[in-house]
């Protein structure tokens, strides 16, 4: 920020405080970002993955560990033992999850940033234990919030893998089978942290 000079003397603005103005500017902008709901990103960051604008969780820790493991999911679908799964799981039609972001022209990073991760807390599945769920095909996600942070604080692994394996279930994987617990080994296996 450029203070005009002849402004300051008009004002007559002493030098101490002429310095301290941008300052307090920047704080006050600080602050202001710092109000704004999780749910609205920063208008210059909107397509990074640090923003995820589709995340809508109100639960402010549910929000901030939601933001974190979607992050770690994102740097883990970079590597290509992750994005064998995409060749070796198959939708319902018997056609690889791969040929489905080929249809969309999307790679799997972005394609994880297209999806929506919404609140079930409330709904049967969470309320039996679940850590999230989808139907296949639906780019939206229910995350049970209490489950996802439990799953966090034992493991972080665990929460990226279940990030990802709904994400495979967003493409048109279905379950039984695979099993849930089949399916999650594998991520683990293919994407886990090294």
């Amino acid at each position: 920020m450029v203070l005009n000079v002849q402004f300051l003397k008009a004002a007559r603005v002493r030098p101490r405080v002429a310095v301290l103005i941008p300052v307090i500017l920047v704080a006050i902008g600080a602050s202001l970002r710092a109000e704004r709901p999780a749910s609205m990103p920063e208008p210059s960051r909107a397509s990074s993955p640090g923003s995820w604008p589709r995340l809508h969780l109100p639960d402010p820790v549910g929000a901030h560990v939601a933001r974190n493991a979607l992050g770690l999911a994102w740097e883990r679908l970079a590597r290509i033992e992750c994005a064998d799964l995409l060749n070796s799981f198959s939708d319902q039609a018997g056609h690889p999850l791969a040929e489905r972001l080929q249809e969309l022209a999307v790679d799997r990073q972005t394609y994880l940033t297209m999806l929506v991760f919404i609140d079930g807390s409330r709904e049967t599945p969470c309320l039996k234990g679940s850590f999230a769920f989808t139907a296949p095909g639906s780019r939206v996600v229910r995350i049970c919030v209490e489950e996802l942070k439990r799953t966090w604080q034992a493991s972080r692994e665990h929460a990226v893998s279940r990030i990802i394996h709904e994400m495979l279930h967003t493409l048109g994987l279905g379950e039984d089978p695979p099993s849930s617990s089949e399916i999650t080994r594998r991520v683990l296996a293919g994407c886990g942290g090294r």
